[in-house]
């Protein structure tokens, strides 16, 4: 099981606090309810939404985090997602979003290895569902992680185009636990190129 890695480490730091293990046990339970990949993937960006609302609303998060519309330094980076998150991209794609199929596949290639994804060009590395001018084309159905993945201080920080910078995130960790009880009860996880390639050679599409 493939677990991102600040979600693992919000689940190591706090699951044995009531609060915390609450959350987990909540999102787990709803998600066995649910019987579509769609539904569960919806259920938990709303969760993950509730619990970020007081976290970037507080003023010095406003303040200090760079992350706002347009600004696209994660969007070079390895993110994972359930395949319930996977689900729900490829349908966009099959409902007709185009994206850079052969970009798609190179970066599916290197499967979990974060080590082998950096070596890749980094124009090769954009999100395929990047828009020309820089926007999110699926930005209401945008993985966990991309939901959370915010730092404080600079946006040059975020840029890996020469190398790997360490960065301040903004602390999630309600939402992290959320995300990390949503990895657990998926039965596939992985990266977003590998797993919505897997669908999408799964569909024949």
């Amino acid at each position: 099981m493939k677990v991102p890695v600040v979600a693992r480490n919000s689940f190591q730091k706090l699951q044995h606090k009531v609060e915390f293990i609450g959350i987990v046990n909540f999102v787990i339970q709803h998600l066995n309810k649910l019987k579509k990949n769609n539904q569960r993937a919806r259920f938990i960006h709303e969760v993950v939404d509730e619990h970020n609302v007081e976290v970037f609303s507080h003023p010095l998060v406003q303040q200090l985090s760079p992350c706002k519309m347009g600004c696209v330094g994660c969007c070079y980076t390895q993110v994972s997602v359930t395949k319930d998150e996977a689900e729900l991209l490829t349908e966009k794609i099959l409902n007709g979003l185009e994206v850079d199929r052969e970009r798609l596949k190179l970066q599916a290639a290197v499967g979990n290895n974060s080590d082998s994804y950096f070596k890749i060009p980094y124009a090769d590395r954009r999100c395929v569902f990047l828009s020309e001018d820089n926007l999110c084309r699926v930005y209401e159905d945008r993985p966990s992680v991309c939901r959370t993945n915010a730092v404080l201080g600079s946006a040059e920080q975020c840029d890996t185009s020469e190398s790997i910078k360490p960065t301040r995130l903004v602390l999630t960790e309600k939402a992290d636990m959320a995300i990390y009880a949503s990895f657990l009860a998926s039965d596939r996880n992985g990266t977003l190129p590998q797993l919505v390639q897997e669908v999408l050679t799964k569909k024949k599409a």
